[in-house]
């Protein structure tokens, strides 16, 4: 089968990744960020009426998620919460894909795991020094989760989906305050003129276009 359940560290990493840049001075907290992807989502909306009116809805589901993480994880309830949804897509796009699976015995399912959820100290490090070459093995991970997660119908529509472009702003941004860090000289919006480094350069293949 081609179809394979993420590995468990992949997961944390994530995960993490996910927790420690909304935790950074200045970015959305983990939890609002977490209510604005129950809000979003259209997997979410399709199963209320008068979305407008139900949005305080859709942020208690995130809320009561992270309450009922908080006896055992504290502060990092809302990071448990990321990963169980990510992994739980996984799960729900294997039983998609391969839905005979569910006739084999418990552990003989492909989906089938004894992961454990465990912030990872690696990512954290990655994410206070803005590590280009670990959010960018961040980014592959996301890559890799993601086709391992987008066989059900309601995948792009799903809370899990809206937590990917979450992690994916967050790895960019990241790499914008490292790279780009100056507001002013560096910021480029819909204006930009192009230097012309090369413009006495001439590309032999482009005369023959």
């Amino acid at each position: 089968m081609s179809a394979h359940l993420t590995d468990q560290d992949c997961i944390n990493a994530l995960a993490t990744l996910w927790y420690e840049y909304h935790k950074l001075p200045r970015n959305e907290s983990p939890q609002a960020a977490l209510e604005r992807a129950f809000v979003i989502a259209e997997e979410e909306v399709s199963t209320k009426l008068g979305y407008f009116e139900q949005q305080n809805d859709f942020r208690l589901r995130a809320e009561s998620l992270i309450k009922a993480q908080q006896p055992v994880y504290k502060g990092l309830a809302a990071c448990r919460v990321v990963y169980d949804l990510l992994l739980n897509e996984n799960i729900r796009s294997l039983q998609a894909r391969y839905p005979d699976d569910m006739k084999q015995p418990l552990q003989d399912r492909i989906w089938y795991n004894e992961y454990d959820f465990k912030k990872s100290s690696t990512v954290t490090k990655w994410v206070s020094e803005r590590d280009s070459r670990g959010l960018l093995m961040v980014w592959q991970m996301l890559q890799g989760w993601s086709y391992q997660s987008c066989e059900h119908f309601e995948f792009k529509n799903s809370v899990a989906y809206q937590i990917e472009l979450q992690i994916q702003y967050a790895i960019l941004d990241l790499l914008k305050k490292r790279y780009c860090p100056d507001q002013e000289k560096d910021r480029v919006w819909t204006s930009w003129k192009d230097p012309q480094l090369d413009s006495n350069v001439v590309c032999i293949s482009d005369m023959f276009m």
